[in-house]
């Protein structure tokens, strides 16, 4: 099934397309949910403010056989220790290489 076979459906947006491909399928994708938009941003590894964008930038450094994990270990990260709210910098083993570190 393709992307746009996908998004056809209703309630499916790029986001689930893409983690359907990824999860369901095996492809490469790297979808942009809160947690990668967010730490994506903070890394300065993207300063787009479209998920989009922000999926096209971390596409183009990312090798596409390592997508799917990079994108749950930012879901992860994002979860963990680079939360919106009172994010654990003091924790975070990428502190040093981050944009929003205290």
């Amino acid at each position: 099934m393709t992307r746009g076979e996908l998004e056809a459906l209703p309630g499916v947006g790029r986001k689930t397309a893409g983690v359907v491909i990824g999860v369901a399928y095996g492809g490469s994708a790297l979808p942009v949910d809160t947690h990668v938009f967010r730490v994506a941003r903070r890394l300065g590894l993207s300063a787009a403010r479209d998920p989009v964008k922000v999926e096209a930038d971390l596409a183009a450094c990312i090798l596409p056989e390592q997508r799917m994990p990079f994108h749950h270990r930012l879901i992860a990260h994002g979860r963990e220790i680079c939360t919106a709210r009172k994010p654990a910098c003091h924790q975070c083993c990428l502190k040093d290489y981050c944009n929003y570190s205290i």
